[in-house]
């Protein structure tokens, strides 16, 4: 997206309901237990047969010194499974605590795991309004959406954006509450993108579940994207 820049109309897409239904809100709470779920099959199941190849290579290389060259690719993929399993879990299942509001929430987990890959070193990332996100009377529902969209969009830029600057902010009005996601890469076809993205579906059935906006402004050929999320109208 352009920083500072004024949305157009023709270069967004809009999602919204008029208010969150226990139905939506149900199925918020099946989605996220079937994460969990997720998580700890990840954890149970996959890991220690991960760790326990990765420990067999390790002891064929102290017992056989003439293969270790060749034990070393396939260890490298080993402990980037390991890896890569751990990030699948930790973005799997919701943080511990979401007391401290989606925002801040968002932001250490996407710290910790996300934006320390080597992918996103480049990355310049600002994060607005954090304390008085945090300080917000949160419905349960919307903050769960607000944080998985964060999450995902900040994904999206790291994967696919070659941003070099990204912009996290909060903004609250007597209108409501807006959440921007905003970076200066390369644009994208919206309409060609959200038809095979399940990131870009699942932020929209998420946020229409909550009873919220979702607006992507962005195109192909322009610069950056910004994913806005509101209780706006």
């Amino acid at each position: 997206m352009t920083p500072a820049g004024d949305p157009t109309p023709d270069a967004s897409s809009d999602s919204s309901e008029s208010g969150s239904d226990p139905s939506h809100s149900r199925w918020m709470r099946l989605l996220e237990a079937e994460r969990q779920s997720i998580a700890g099959d990840l954890h149970d199941e996959l890991l220690p047969y991960l760790f326990a190849a990765a420990g067999s290579l390790a002891s064929l290389q102290r017992q056989n010194p003439e293969l270790k060259d060749a034990l070393q690719q396939p260890a490298q993929w080993i402990d980037r499974a390991r890896e890569i399993a751990r990030q699948i879990m930790n973005g799997a299942a919701l943080p511990g605590d979401l007391s401290v509001g989606p925002l801040v929430a968002a932001k250490q987990f996407l710290d910790s795991v996300v934006l320390a890959n080597e992918d996103s070193k480049s990355l310049a990332v600002h994060w607005k309004q954090l304390d008085a996100s945090a300080q917000f009377a949160w419905d349960e529902t919307q903050l769960i959406a607000v944080y998985r969209i964060v999450c995902e969009a900040v994904r999206n830029v790291v994967r696919h954006a070659n941003a070099s600057e990204l912009v996290v902010a909060w903004e609250a009005a007597p209108s409501g509450w807006m959440v921007s996601v905003e970076d200066n890469g390369k644009g994208f076809d919206l309409e060609t993108v959200s038809k095979s993205s399940h990131g870009i579906t699942l932020m929209r059935e998420r946020a229409g579940a909550a009873g919220l906006h979702l607006q992507i402004v962005g195109a192909e050929g322009q610069t950056g994207t910004q994913v806005i999320v509101s209780e706006m109208p």
